[in-house]
């Protein structure tokens, strides 16, 4: 009997010794969207030289629980990769914040830093898209804006949004996609000038060429099928929706990208 007493007395001794000494730090990641994220990395970096990453779970949140016997700092940051997801929203990628946290850490006491990742589209109809003037690799999106800005993304912002993605992960490979509308000449070329136009405009911005392929569909993956085309009762109307299939898109096809140091 007195053995056990004397257990559970060292037993609560030790247990009130690793409360005394341990430093919790939590938090959820999110996206802009409030999806929980999962397997969005978590980073602590402590002014004694310690790194760790910690992968959130399906609810988004992190924790870490260091042991410390004196004050000292440390700094939370997050990133992403390939196997970061939200739930069953696996067609998107998630730019991670320049946001961090630093911490004076005491001993025995926790702390709290939420994130949120942005989500970015790979690809598809969802994707920010760049379309084109009828035979041509002039944008059109600004003259679409004018009719419509609450529909239609400017050149200048898409163009941005695609510059940020490369800019905040670097490193991801993106494929661009050129396409053409069946009433279109030379559709496989056009598409593929359509492509390149872009990839030069990022090139010029400072983005690396091998960060990015460029690939033509001509006018075999049209988003409005010729028979919905066939369908509209203006010539009007139909040429608003072939420019629709006039466009460039864009997918993440990598993470795994490097930049050559030597």
């Amino acid at each position: 009997m007195k053995y056990y007493i004397l257990l559970l007395l060292l037993s609560s001794f030790s247990y009130s010794f690793s409360q005394k000494d341990s430093i919790i730090i939590k938090g959820v990641v999110t996206s802009n969207e409030q999806k929980k994220i999962k397997n969005a990395l978590v980073h602590l970096v402590s002014s004694k030289g310690h790194r760790y990453e910690y992968k959130t779970d399906s609810t988004g949140k992190y924790r870490f629980r260091l042991k410390a016997d004196e004050i000292f700092t440390c700094t939370i940051t997050v990133a992403s990769d390939k196997h970061t997801t939200a739930g069953s929203f696996r067609n998107m990628g998630f730019l991670a914040t320049k946001d961090n946290a630093i911490f004076e850490l005491t001993p025995g006491k926790s702390y709290e830093k939420d994130f949120k990742l942005t989500q970015i589209p790979f690809c598809g109809p969802i994707a920010p898209s760049i379309l084109f003037y009828k035979n041509s690799i002039l944008s059109c999106n600004d003259s679409l804006r004018q009719k419509d800005s609450s529909y239609y993304e400017s050149f200048q912002n898409t163009i941005s949004i695609l510059y940020l993605s490369l800019i905040e992960e670097p490193s991801i490979i993106i494929e661009i996609h050129g396409h053409a509308s069946s009433n279109e000449k030379n559709s496989e070329h056009l598409a593929l000038y359509r492509a390149q136009l872009i990839k030069e405009i990022l090139v010029a911005k400072g983005i690396n060429k091998k960060r990015m392929v460029v690939k033509s569909w001509g006018h075999n993956k049209l988003i409005v099928s010729n028979k919905i085309i066939k369908k509209a009762k203006t010539k009007e109307e139909k040429s608003a929706l072939h420019t629709r299939n006039q466009r460039v898109v864009y997918r993440v096809i990598s993470w795994d990208f490097a930049e050559d140091k030597n």
